[in-house]
């Protein structure tokens, strides 16, 4: 095979509000991955793969990727009214989406949930970092312990970090607390912009100590204290709403302060994600996948997808190499691939219509919905294409036209942090 023309495909952005619900879905398509037995080795532990069970998800959708560069920075959304001395926001109860779409710029997968449904109770939430005084210097350079007691002297107490992140995202789920993007007029003047709740200066130029410690799961982590918001001076995505830090509760520092909160605290906590099996086949219908490859703009004119076959199509890729398969999985199946705790994406091969054969990677969201991580097209090549992998090498696998046979394969790379690249080598 030879003089073979490869396309790579540029993603696109569109534009998607985070929140619960089809305000920030584009096209909506339901996909029934049915999975299959792969008793490879390949879970996080290093213990072999046990068979996989059945999913039948309610409703599927495609998104497309994050965008590489940040977006225009919104306009700083002002204080209503004058700011006071001891001023409170009462934040009523209900459902808000905590956390992240997974592909957002920035998002730690394994501390930092896929965006997913918290019920809260009321509670109040001082409208300034403490002292709560437009006409004072935040508190800073204190423990969680003495941030605890400074509110209690108050008849307060430390905020949660669930609280925290509802009045940051506002009553519309905005991901910054300047609205769809970072404002950085307001890391040097935080008490000019406020959350769509109107409490000011949240994550500006301060992190901020929360009651919240970090689920430590099995106890192979020490427990950690949780900060959010981010300092002056950073990237924008350290001023998202859903970032969470970890701290030692003892830490001590100038850009690190608190707010309070009142009423009694909500018990919601944010569990830490449980280690997947790194690979797993799944079956799926190519009508559907069709469907899910023509709702990304980038993918569209591939046409009607079919699979290769197994093991038909895996025998030709070998034949046409030398190499053997040194310790690898050869498939054509759609795989689950899951590269790090909190990460989980869908990797698939096909041909499409146009007689062009393609390798794509989708985010995999809650209710298995699908983002767009990155694609390849292989221009007028029909193929077959596999996908090798070894189940104790969690961050890569191998796409191929001819196993071993340099420049008709490549690598899907998980990178850190969250970022997907599909390569020609």
């Amino acid at each position: 095979m030879t003089n073979r023309r490869y396309r790579g495909i540029a993603t696109q952005v569109w534009t998607i509000r985070q929140g619960i619900g089809p305000t920030w879905l584009r096209a909506s398509i339901a996909i029934a991955l049915v999975l299959s037995g792969c008793k490879q080795p390949g879970t996080s532990s290093g213990q072999p793969a046990e068979e996989a069970t059945e999913i039948r998800p309610s409703s599927s959708a495609v998104m497309s990727a994050a965008p590489e560069k940040p977006e225009a920075p919104t306009t700083r959304r002002p204080p209503k009214g004058k700011l006071g001395q001891g001023q409170k926001v009462e934040i009523p109860g209900g459902g808000f989406a905590s956390g992240s779409t997974p592909g957002d710029r920035g998002r730690d997968p394994s501390l930092e949930p896929a965006l997913t449904k918290v019920e809260l109770g009321p509670y109040s939430i001082d409208r300034l970092p403490y002292p709560n005084d437009p006409n004072a210097q935040p508190r800073t350079g204190v423990t969680r312990r003495e941030a605890e007691r400074l509110c209690g002297e108050r008849g307060q107490r430390l905020c949660t970090e669930l609280e925290w992140e509802r009045a940051c995202k506002g009553p519309e789920a905005d991901p910054y607390p300047t609205g769809a993007g970072w404002d950085p007029a307001c890391e040097q003047h935080p008490n000019a912009c406020a959350t769509g709740f109107d409490v000011v200066a949240m994550g500006a130029s301060l992190r901020e100590w929360t009651s919240s410690d970090l689920d430590v799961g099995d106890g192979d982590q020490k427990p950690s204290a949780i900060l959010r918001g981010g300092r002056a001076k950073v990237a924008d995505t350290e001023h998202r709403c859903a970032r969470r830090e970890l701290a030692d509760a003892n830490a001590q520092a100038e850009d690190l302060g608190f707010r309070c909160c009142g009423g009694p605290p909500n018990a919601a906590r944010i569990t830490r994600p449980k280690p997947l099996q790194t690979f797993r086949r799944v079956k799926l219908d190519p009508p559907q996948v069709t469907s899910m490859i023509k709702s990304v703009p980038q993918l569209a004119d591939l046409g009607e997808v079919t699979f290769f076959q197994e093991p038909d199509d895996v025998n030709r890729v070998l034949a046409r190499g030398d190499a053997g398969k040194q310790g690898n999985t050869l498939t054509t199946s759609p795989l689950l691939w899951s590269p790090a705790i909190g990460e989980e994406l869908l990797v698939l091969t096909g041909l499409g219509a146009s007689g062009s054969a393609f390798v794509a990677a989708f985010y995999r969201l809650p209710d298995d919905r699908y983002r767009l991580a990155s694609s390849f097209v292989l221009k007028n090549e029909p193929g077959p294409i596999v996908l090798g992998f070894n189940g104790w090498v969690k961050n890569r696998l191998t796409w191929s036209t001819c196993w071993g046979c340099l420049g008709e394969e490549g690598l899907i790379v998980h990178r850190e942090p969250g970022r997907v690249v599909i390569e020609q080598r």
